[in-house]
């Protein structure tokens, strides 16, 4: 079971989506004890690890195309913050796939990366498995099943829910375009144009030859 959990992990990285967090409350839920619940996050804090970071050496080593550099960078400007921190973030709201991806295109510190890595894992899977545990705590055994199959369905719901609409509502801004300042505006119309100075001020230029006229006669 362990190594399947970490399988699922891997693979979770590595661009092939597989719902870690269905296997590992129901993985949690058939032996909800604390030293069973300790393995599982032992295991899964590795997984989330050495994932990461094979698809981080890889893209580092590899590269990619410059176009889809552009737009991952693109896309972490988008979101609220964007430095490491987003890796935290995306514990919450999954908005960004293939996190070692992003961290060796957006050229973060590894150090602080891999930690937030780390820290966002162990929070997230330890909560959930909090929940499994007050369920089986409070209810009977079989209603308690229930309620973690109904918990899993609600939080990959609403991981999939949050990360589309945030997600929409990023591109959204993005193809706004900016307004001008009204202040700007008014100055731009206020102020003579570059073709209107290079013809000059046809009065100015009367005035000019009627004086150097008036002088000749003189």
């Amino acid at each position: 079971m362990l190594g399947f959990l970490f399988t699922i992990f891997f693979l979770d990285a590595m661009l092939i989506p597989t719902l870690p967090e269905l296997f590992v409350m129901g993985f949690f839920a058939s032996r909800p004890t604390l030293g069973w619940g300790l393995t599982l996050l032992a295991v899964v804090t590795t997984a989330e690890v050495v994932s990461n970071s094979a698809l981080y050496l890889f893209v580092k080593r590899s590269g990619l195309p410059p176009y889809i550099e552009r737009r991952m960078k693109q896309w972490v400007n988008f979101l609220v913050v964007s430095d490491e921190r987003v890796i935290l973030m995306n514990r919450v709201a999954p908005v960004i796939p293939f996190m070692g991806a992003f961290l060796a295109t957006m050229n973060w510190d590894v150090r602080k990366s891999f930690f937030f890595v780390f820290l966002g894992s162990l929070i997230k899977y330890a909560v959930l498995m909090a929940l499994v545990s007050v369920l089986f705590v409070y209810f009977e055994k079989s209603t308690a099943r229930n309620f973690t199959l109904i918990a899993i369905v609600a939080v990959v719901a609403v991981s999939f829910i949050h990360g589309y609409f945030s997600k929409k509502k990023r591109l959204s801004g993005a193809g706004t375009p900016a307004k001008p300042a009204e202040g700007a505006s008014r100055l731009a119309a206020a102020s003579p144009s570059d073709e209107e100075k290079r013809r000059g001020n046809p009065d100015e230029g009367r005035k000019q030859k009627g004086s150097e006229a008036e002088i000749g006669r003189i």
